[in-house]
């Protein structure tokens, strides 16, 4: 009777531990549970990433559509201007998608001529993406400025006169760096006056950068002694550049800056 009383027992424990364990949770559960709803629709590849101002017929950008999430059917593409003004640019049924903007084109839609917009304006390029479960606005988007085309990298002859220490006319070469689209860079600011005077050059010229917008340059940045520094366009000859530099420590100087081929400098101002 003993080992029959202990066969039943464990028999009931046997039961019991059974059915303290949770039902298997299967595949289809977790998909149920945790299946994510919606897309976020991403521009990619920008392509030129401006409208060019100095040749409106032939602006033009190109971008890519990609989706991340449920199956896009559809994506509504808007463009929006600064002051407001807003149209649908295109509605795309395939991914990924090839955009092209012609500026003339995204114009047309907003209403505008060429005379409505300026340098530094911009048009943002938004999207919603339409899925089976709703419609949903992507948290990216796209913005594209309004400005030109700018080309002035290379190396170039100079000549410097009038500088800060009364020295010799001074000459030699002078590259113009490309650090970004429209900013540049020269790898002496001082046109060799700094050697003449100094006695060499400096270690480094800080963040000082030659800002180009549709042919209007400017100076932006300090050098690594914290001045600014202006560059002045006195004149423009052909290939001839004739500029004014100065800086709030008072170096100062003149300089001829030559293109080396013997084009024509662009209509260069301040």
């Amino acid at each position: 009777m003993k080992l029959c009383y202990q066969a039943v027992g464990l028999v009931c424990m046997v039961l019991m531990a059974t059915g303290c364990h949770d039902a298997p949770i299967g595949d289809d559960f977790a998909e149920k549970q945790y299946q994510p709803q919606g897309a976020v629709i991403s521009p990619r590849n920008v392509q030129i990433g401006f409208f060019d101002l100095g040749d409106p017929d032939n602006a033009a950008i190109a971008f890519d559509l990609e989706t991340i999430g449920e199956p896009v059917s559809s994506a509504e593409v808007v463009a929006t201007h600064d002051d407001g003004s807003s149209a649908t640019f295109t509605s795309v049924s395939e991914f990924p998608s090839t955009i092209d903007v012609t500026l003339n084109e995204v114009l047309a839609i907003l209403g505008k001529t060429i005379d409505d917009v300026e340098v530094g304006d911009e048009v943002r390029f938004t999207f919603t993406a339409a899925t089976a479960t709703g419609t949903y606005r992507s948290s990216e988007s796209l913005a594209v400025p309004f400005s030109c085309r700018s080309d002035l990298k290379g190396t170039y002859n100079y000549k410097s006169s009038n500088y800060f220490c009364s020295g010799d006319e001074l000459t030699g070469t002078v590259e113009l760096i490309e650090e970004a689209a429209g900013k540049y860079g020269f790898d002496d600011w001082s046109f060799g006056t700094y050697p003449e005077c100094y006695g060499g050059s400096a270690s480094s010229w800080g963040s000082l950068q030659l800002v180009d917008v549709c042919n209007r340059l400017s100076v932006t940045g300090v050098d690594n002694y914290g001045d600014s520094w202006q560059f002045v366009i006195n004149s423009i000859s052909g290939p001839d550049l004739n500029a004014t530099w100065s800086n709030t420590y008072g170096e100062f100087g003149t300089v001829v800056i030559s293109r080396t081929d013997g084009s024509d400098w662009p209509p260069l101002s301040n």
